[in-house]
């Protein structure tokens, strides 16, 4: 685990938090939180992406500081 997995464990997410999103190689989007979801892997983030119509179900290490 790197330092960046780290801090990443350590972030509290929440709905209707604004966050930024590597979405696919390296193409950064705005994004709202809509749902929070505990599974066997971890958490992931359902989110909006802002500007598009677009819902997607990520992994928390797709967050950008």
């Amino acid at each position: 685990m790197t330092a960046s997995d780290a801090r990443q464990d350590n972030r509290q997410f929440k709905v209707g938090d604004k966050i930024r999103v590597n979405l696919h190689h390296g193409k950064i989007e705005d994004a709202v939180v809509r749902a929070v979801i505990q599974d066997g892997d971890g958490i992931k983030l359902q989110v909006d992406v802002v500007g598009l119509d677009l819902t997607a179900l990520i992994d928390t290490k797709q967050v950008v500081d």
